[in-house]
């Protein structure tokens, strides 16, 4: 039948915003106690398997497990030379003195920890002693393997137990084995494996290594030296200074000699042109003499003649006057008488012409000076020559002494460094004979005993286990409880979602036309007392979360409460489907006839004041092209021919059509399943129906069981 007024009852006043309060959705947070013990009991088996895994592991372990027997020993670590820090080998640099005895005692404990003094702990019979039963497998259910050494070294470093203190000297050191004796035989070779490693590498000497450092300064100094004999050997340097001061002044003489003879060679150079011209000009012969004489030339006779009279007058006075001789020197007289008389008839002429004087003296000179000139230019290069080898010795000797002044400086740095490192590697030898010489700075106080009784971690195993198991359960409760995805109950849907419940629904609950519950019944007076100046709320809309929200069967006993306990005319209008659920759980059928779509198609029941409508999504309530005041329209009619108008929203409600009809209507209610409903979903839900304008009034949870016992609800409440 198509509604219409046929009653005359012809207008319903609207209700104000203001009838029922709208809260926004707000984030809770759930981690309360009464959160926590609903989510024990929602997940109770998953909560209840995270108890049992760490209890079952720590029984298992525990079975398996089997008693060791611990044997402990006590080691006194002494501060020693060894342990002042950072020692400088050279005594160049500082010597760092730091004595940190934790530290000490931390290096000695991962000394006694490493695996070269384990694998030398069971080296030999050691490791059969220690380990005879070879290499366990799945704690010794399966047969024993080949233990290899790394493998048996890594066994008995799980088998040790080291305990050190911040404020003692003592490192106590234990190890826990099946067998007594293997414990006691483990801690005793690790002891002296220990002391023997530790001596071992304590008596490494540096003094080893600064010998060595002092032969290659040796050397080194040797080679420096055989360098400077071979330089000066080759520049040939007795004084380096004096030979310098030497050159220098050879080069200073021959640069004066250089410069006079210079001097000296213009000079003559001048005197010879000079004396060229004047010879050019001079006659080459001069009259020496003119002499007219009746002398011939060469005629010594007057001088004869006279000498031969004095002879004969010396001879006269001693001989007698007929001396032959004395006649034969007067016969020579006589001779000699006769040519000079013959001789005065002749008269004699000598003209005597010489050669020049000045020429000749101009021919020597010019000789003199061209000799000279030949000897000075001689001597000029001769000088330079001298000058230039002058010159090269003086820059040799520089360069000679540039490099004796680096090897010098070499050897003098060498030499320095050499005398120290020679001092320090005598003073290291000496400290290292001392050092071998004195008491270990490590001393064993205890030497290795088992205890009286085994060690036996079973109980402790169990107990770790239920605490673990303890502390398990309460991890998973709180991650559950914080990414549990849906509500519980409604205590939590209302701190969720910042609304008020306005109904829960048990689970199992007959939800049909003809039921009456009294859950149902109070939602639906709640909904007709939300009245404001008699204004009275006409048109409830039940707001989708899901497939599986129960808001169809919530609706349908809204309303089928409303017509029969009200006496109200009800109308029940189906977005989700077109009407035939509803229709045939009252009893009733559709009638197939032509629908317009300004009106709404609705069919009775069985209930005298309910209608069901038929198809309504075909109407302008679900047409997105019909506009708000079609649809306004539409609901002022519903709301003056009718006095409620249940709807149930669709699950996909993001059209705008159903946008606008929720801003519409007067109320919309939230459906939700307990223990199913999303809190994302249910929280989107709310967001939509108020970003489209609608006003929320609460929310109804179906499905909604008691999670806990009364006693513990009233505990937590």
């Amino acid at each position: 039948m198509d509604l219409v007024p046929a009653n005359g009852r012809g207008s319903s006043a609207r209700i104000r915003h203001e009838s029922i309060p709208t809260l926004p959705p707000q984030t809770v947070t759930l981690l309360s106690i009464k959160d926590l013990v609903t989510t024990v009991f929602v997940r109770r088996r998953l909560i209840l398997l995270a108890f049992m895994a760490p209890l079952l592991i720590a029984t298992a372990a525990a079975l398996l497990l089997p008693v060791r027997w611990p044997a402990s020993g006590l080691l006194l670590v002494q501060v020693s030379r060894e342990n002042t820090g950072a020692q400088d080998l050279t005594g160049n640099g500082p010597t760092v003195v730091s004595i940190e005895v934790p530290k000490v005692v931390q290096s000695e404990v991962e000394i006694l920890l490493s695996d070269v003094v384990l694998r030398r702990a069971l080296s030999g019979d050691a490791l059969t002693s220690i380990f005879p039963d070879g290499g366990r497998r799945l704690f010794g259910l399966l047969p024993p393997s080949e233990l290899s050494l790394p493998r048996a070294a890594e066994r008995l470093r799980q088998a040790l137990l080291v305990l050190s203190s911040n404020t003692s000297n003592v490192v106590r050191v234990q190890a826990s084995l099946p067998q007594r004796e293997q414990s006691i035989a483990a801690l005793r070779a690790v002891f002296n494996a220990y002391l023997a490693h530790r001596q071992q590498i304590f008596a490494q000497s540096d003094s080893a290594l600064l010998s060595v450092e002092t032969e290659r300064m040796a050397t080194t100094l040797r080679e420096l030296d055989e360098q400077i004999v071979r330089l000066r050997s080759d520049q040939q340097i007795l004084d380096l200074p004096q030979d310098i001061l030497m050159a220098n002044r050879r080069i200073e003489n021959a640069t004066t000699r250089i410069d006079a003879l210079a001097e000296r060679k213009a000079a003559t150079d001048a005197q010879l042109q000079a004396a060229t011209r004047r010879l050019s000009a001079y006659p080459a012969r001069v009259v020496a003499a003119a002499e007219t004489t009746n002398l011939a030339p060469n005629d010594d006779s007057r001088n004869e003649l006279t000498r031969l009279l004095l002879e004969r007058q010396r001879m006269a006075q001693q001989y007698a006057p007929d001396w032959p001789p004395l006649r034969a020197l007067d016969q020579r007289i006589a001779a000699l008488q006769d040519n000079i008389a013959s001789n005065r008839r002749t008269r004699f002429e000598t003209v005597r012409e010489v050669r020049n004087p000045a020429v000749e003296q101009l021919s020597l000179r010019i000789a003199t000076l061209q000799v000279e000139a030949d000897s000075i230019g001689r001597q000029m290069a001769e000088l330079v020559s001298q000058r230039g080898e002058a010159e090269q010795r003086a820059a040799s000797l520089l360069a000679a002494e540039s490099m004796l002044r680096d090897l010098a400086r070499r050897r003098d740095v060498l030499e320095t460094s050499f005398r120290q490192v020679a001092g320090r590697e005598t003073g290291l030898r000496i400290s290292e004979d001392a050092r071998r010489s004195r008491s270990p700075s490590v001393i064993v106080a205890q030497p290795p005993q088992a205890t009286a009784r085994p060690r036996d971690l079973r109980a402790a195993l169990l107990v770790a286990g239920l605490f673990g198991g303890l502390a398990s359960a309460g991890a998973a409760a709180v991650l559950l409880t914080i990414f549990r995805r849906s509500f519980a109950t409604t205590d939590e849907a209302s701190r969720g979602l910042g609304l008020p419940g306005l109904a829960s629904i048990p689970p199992g609950a007959k939800l049909a036309g003809g039921a009456t519950m009294p859950q149902i019944t109070d939602l639906a007076a709640m909904l007709l007392d939300a009245r404001a100046s008699g204004e009275r709320l006409s048109i409830v809309q039940f707001v989708a979360t899901g497939d599986e929200d129960g808001r169809s069967a919530i609706a349908l006993t809204v309303a089928a409460e409303f017509a029969r306990a009200r006496n109200l005319r009800t109308l029940l209008v189906d977005l989700q489907s077109d009407g035939r659920p509803f229709l045939a759980a009252m009893g009733s059928h559709p009638v197939h006839t032509d629908q317009d779509p300004e009106q709404l198609l609705a069919f009775n029941t069985a209930l005298p004041n309910l209608w069901i409508a038929y198809n309504a999504r075909g109407s302008l309530l679900g047409d997105p092209h019909a506009g708000t005041e079609r649809t306004v329209a539409l609901l002022e009619r519903l709301r003056r021919e009718l006095d409620v108008v249940v709807l149930v929203a669709p699950t996909d409600a993001s059209g705008y059509a159903m946008r606008r009809l929720t801003a519409l209507i007067d109320v919309n209610v939230l459906a939700l399943r307990a223990e199913r409903t999303d809190r994302g979903v249910a929280r989107a839900a709310c967001r939509a129906v108020l970003a489209a304008g609608g006003r929320l009034a609460g929310f109804v949870m179906s499905g909604e069981r008691a999670v806990l016992p009364p006693r513990i609800a009233r505990l937590v409440a």
